[in-house]
């Protein structure tokens, strides 16, 4: 790592630390796990005082790009910083969306999930047999007539399990998070029924992931979403 950590154009101090870093990452020079080189190194190497190398490493050390363990040195960060990714993702809700634009944001986003659920059929043995006893434990709080809010844990369930069943860590973080930020809505739509929806909709994107029936994603979808869509309007 001797010639690494070259200044190549006039920023500030901190910013040639930070974006030398980013550059790394994005070359793949530098990769999950990999450990930094001290702060004097680095300051040297990018001639700028040991004071902005540890600005910098704050500031990544903030956006979750590495890790910094005390007394055993900084790190590049194994995985992607979920408070990041939630802090952008709440910004959208945030910016309070109308209905469509959330319907149309959701059905974007599932149908990729399910799309990656087959994609990685191979991969997912197991969180399709978890999908199929989730399938099972609601026909059977259906026939018991479950309190709505056992309902909707089986529904947020196994929406977190068909995130997991993509098999793409930064996918499934950003649907878990889309989903959970849908939880009220979805409770909303279980008073106007006693799971029956949830199954027959759940039921259709499980096949569709076991016939790899690639072709019926999109209307799939579409007609699973067009049910939550039109009970959030009554």
């Amino acid at each position: 790592m001797d010639n690494l950590f070259k200044a190549t154009k006039r920023e500030s101090a901190v910013d040639i630390v930070v974006n030398s870093i980013k550059q790394l990452l994005a070359d793949k020079k530098l990769l999950p796990g990999d450990k930094l080189p001290n702060e004097l190194e680095i300051s040297e190497g990018l001639g700028v005082s040991r004071g902005s190398v540890r600005e910098a490493m704050k500031i990544l050390s903030a956006f979750g790009l590495i890790d910094i363990r005390v007394g055993n040195g900084t790190y590049v960060s194994d995985s992607p910083s979920s408070e990041l990714l939630d802090s952008l993702l709440f910004t959208y809700f945030i910016t309070n969306p109308d209905l469509t634009s959330l319907y149309e944001f959701r059905r974007i986003f599932e149908t990729d999930i399910v799309r990656l659920a087959i994609d990685h059929y191979d991969e997912n043995q197991e969180q399709r047999n978890s999908l199929r006893e989730n399938l099972k434990e609601l026909d059977a709080l259906i026939q018991e007539g479950a309190a709505p809010e056992k309902i909707l844990k089986n529904d947020m369930d196994f929406h977190h399990i068909l995130g997991e069943a993509s098999c793409n860590a930064l996918a499934s973080r950003i649907y878990y998070f889309v989903m959970d930020s849908f939880r009220a809505s979805i409770s909303h739509t279980h008073k106007h029924q006693n799971g029956e929806y949830v199954y027959k909709a759940h039921s259709q994107i499980y096949h569709i992931i076991e016939s790899k029936a690639y072709d019926d994603i999109e209307e799939c979808i579409k007609q699973t979403i067009d049910i939550w869509y039109d009970l959030l309007q009554d």
